[in-house]
């Protein structure tokens, strides 16, 4: 016995592992024997075993399809971002694809505009925005990253995207954009990139960018800019779309300052060291699995049901047949 073969006997336990395989079997046993057993006691042992597996595998052949539509029950992978690189400086050269398209957002490399000219370009021709803006953010509000920008006047959002070289911004409020952020910061721990103790807590994460992917499920910039037919056609085209293109994402992140806390003094808001560089953490969509194992086991479970109807179907017509070429007036 070799000793990974030792290590998993080791660790199957009575309660769950064991008493959980007796459960099913106990279960399954209860269940399906007690239909046999019925069906065959009324129709005989061959035919109430075809007729049992037929049911049984028809039942199986249905739940396989719902799990199917719905992504439920027995399934695989979860879609899910896979860390492909971590950018410490964007003047050195990239590894992953589409990545020397993004411009340096950082405003000291002049490539794309800060969020203050942004806001205060877009201010000069709509100074209400001004107003509503200060309303919530409150007085003197200064724009630290495009996001906010993007977030606060989504209008900006348009103009902004057709200077980031195919690359797309992310609002604050896109809920994709979380799920993309809590992969990179499992990517920046596990790399250790602000040392062994690196948390959250040691830098701010600036912007979110999506680059690829199904362009036409993109959400509304500003809500209720589509109209339902236009909605219609979106989820149409992204429907009858059936390869899924490769979808990237770039999380940019600065360090925090750092900052002595007196005991027993609560620690101030995190501020970013401006002289530290901008760190972009490149991810990439894996699409998982999800849905295939349901859908192989209602492919199997439909060609096993479709076995036992063809053999019950194939029995009935003999014994038509037999029915048929017998004589009563010979016996």
């Amino acid at each position: 016995m070799t000793s990974s073969a030792g290590y998993f006997i080791a660790a199957i336990a009575f309660d769950p592992a064991i008493r959980g395989v007796l459960v099913v079997m106990a279960s399954i046993g209860a269940l399906v024997g007690s239909v046999y057993l019925l069906n065959a006691t009324n129709t005989g042992i061959r035919t109430g075993f075809l007729i049992t597996m037929a049911a049984l595998t028809g039942w199986c052949f249905s739940l396989g399809i719902f799990w199917t539509i719905y992504g439920i029950g027995m399934i695989g992978a979860a879609p899910s971002w896979t860390a492909r690189e971590i950018n410490f400086d964007r003047n050195s050269a990239t590894v992953t694809e589409h990545v020397d398209k993004l411009p340096n957002t950082d405003p000291s490399a002049g490539q794309v505009k800060s969020a203050q000219e942004l806001l205060t370009s877009f201010e000069a021709n709509n100074p209400e925005v001004r107003a509503q803006i200060e309303s919530t953010e409150g007085e003197g509000f200064v724009p630290k990253s495009l996001t906010q920008v993007a977030t606060l006047v989504p209008e900006l959002k348009t103009e902004l995207d057709t200077q980031l070289g195919g690359w797309r911004i992310l609002a604050e409020s896109d809920s994709r954009r979380g799920e993309a952020i809590a992969s990179s910061d499992a990517a920046i721990a596990a790399a250790q990139v602000f040392g062994t103790d690196t948390t959250a807590s040691n830098y701010t994460v600036k912007d979110v960018f999506f680059y690829g992917g199904k362009t036409a499920a993109e959400p509304e910039t500003i809500k209720g800019e589509r109209s339902i037919f236009q909605r219609a056609l979106h989820r149409i085209e992204t429907t009858l779309q059936v390869k899924n293109p490769t979808l990237f994402a770039a999380i940019t992140i600065q360090k925090n300052a750092e900052v002595v806390v007196a005991p027993g003094e609560a620690p101030p808001p995190a501020e970013i060291d401006t002289t530290a560089s901008t760190i972009t953490v490149i991810l990439e969509r894996n699409l998982g699995n999800k849905r295939v194992i349901p859908a192989l086991f209602a492919l199997f479970s439909g060609i096993l049901f479709f076995v036992f109807c063809w053999m019950l179907h194939t029995r009935d017509k003999k014994s038509a047949a037999m029915r048929a070429a017998w004589d009563g007036k010979a016996s």
